[in-house]
């Protein structure tokens, strides 16, 4: 009996000692829990304190992370605290180790949709070392902006890039909200607000310069309307598809080149029924504009054919002096909010000034389209029977 009475208080007395035990521990977590709050938010008090003289633009808290945002005549200063440490960290410092060269190949990714070649490779390359980006934290992205980074002919224009978390959700130390939908930025989401102007090409498609034209336009984020000639389009069938495929836009400059003025009515319409067949059978899609051989139409022509005549006002005559001098700088010089350019695909010349008047264009403010878009833009509705020759 004194045995069991021995036993019940031994086992009473264990377990007073765990409940006490547990008591403590529980104490102990809480004072923590209570002194890394305090900690935490004088961190945060200190931080602000600091930064007084800064706006604060926006205070975020994600996961466990909170990113105080200040501007600084007009350049933002981003701060990322870590709730659980009470340190200061670095973006690529959420970055899983593992992944941050696959997070820098997807920035580029996006970068080189936004932005022409030139800028994209200017951030890579950082070449004065002294670039340098903020990342401003959202709840469901993460904006970078880029300073003190060298760019040709002087650049100037801000350049920052949203980064949705969807594109870079397995990188990630934290837990972000996610968007169920959400679109990238595209260097093709024209502004209203923008000088527009619409660059074109004649005679084409040319074997040896399409693809190259092709590739200038895409490293620039530029559009252009090829006005192709029926019989080239069949011994380039190729061409016709990548110009097609490419979001560029083709208009037809009849099958044979001929002058639509002074040719009968069945003539004409034999020839452009002649490379609309040849037009649907490579692409499945229909020429919805054409531009006269030599600019010449009458009001026949306009009553006959059922499509918009696009004309120019600004006409490099490259096929004649063939200079790539002289295109860039007749471009530079009298280029218009609304204007439309004649090029022509065949020469040299003319590929290597629009290698570089696309970069000089996009520096001056000036997005490069299709007819189409530009008249879009404009506000403008095409309409057949009607010549256009410009958009101002």
């Amino acid at each position: 009996m004194e045995k069991n009475k021995l036993e019940k208080r031994i086992i009473l007395g264990i377990v007073f000692i765990i409940l006490f035990s547990l008591s403590i521990v529980l104490i102990v977590k809480n004072i923590s829990y209570n002194t890394s709050k305090i900690n935490i938010d004088k961190i945060l008090l200190e931080i602000k304190e600091n930064n007084k003289d800064l706006e604060l633009v926006e205070e975020n808290k994600i996961d466990n992370i909170t990113n105080l945002v200040y501007k600084d005549n007009n350049i933002y200063k981003s701060i990322i605290i870590d709730i659980k440490t009470g340190e200061e960290i670095d973006f690529n410092d959420l970055i899983k180790d593992d992944k941050r060269d696959e997070f820098l190949l997807k920035e580029e990714e996006l970068l080189n949709l936004k932005y022409p070649l030139f800028i994209s490779k200017s951030i890579k390359e950082n070449k004065n070392n002294k670039g340098y980006k903020v990342y401003y934290m959202k709840d469901n992205l993460v904006t970078v902006y880029y300073y003190n980074y060298i760019f040709p002919n002087n650049y100037k224009n801000n350049i920052s890039l949203i980064i949705n978390y969807n594109e870079i959700k397995d990188m990630l130390e934290f837990k972000p909200k996610l968007d169920k939908d959400y679109q990238n930025e595209s260097g093709y989401n024209w502004d209203k607000n923008k000088k527009s102007i619409a660059i074109t090409f004649d005679d084409g498609p040319s074997s040896k310069y399409n693809s190259l034209i092709l590739k200038s336009l895409d490293e620039n984020k530029a559009h252009a309307t090829f006005f192709m000639v029926g019989y080239m389009m069949d011994n380039c069938q190729v061409c016709v598809k990548d110009t097609y495929l490419s979001g560029n836009e083709i208009g037809s400059h009849t099958y044979n080149h001929i002058n639509i003025s002074n040719n009968s009515k069945d003539n004409v319409n034999n020839d452009i029924n002649k490379i609309n067949d040849l037009y649907y059978s490579i692409t499945n899609d229909y020429i919805k504009i054409i531009r006269p051989p030599y600019g010449s139409y009458n009001q026949n022509n306009l009553d006959n054919i059922n499509m918009p005549f696009i004309l120019w006002d600004l006409d490099t005559e490259d096929w004649r002096y063939r200079n790539k001098e002289h295109i860039v700088n007749y471009i530079k010089e009298n280029i218009k909010d609304g204007s439309i350019i004649l090029m022509h695909e065949l020469y040299d010349a003319s590929y290597q000034a629009l290698e570089e008047i696309l970069p000089w264009l996009y520096q001056n403010d000036y997005q490069v389209m299709s007819v189409s878009e530009l008249a879009n833009i404009k506000g403008i509705s095409l309409s057949k029977g009607k010549a256009y020759r410009d958009f101002k």
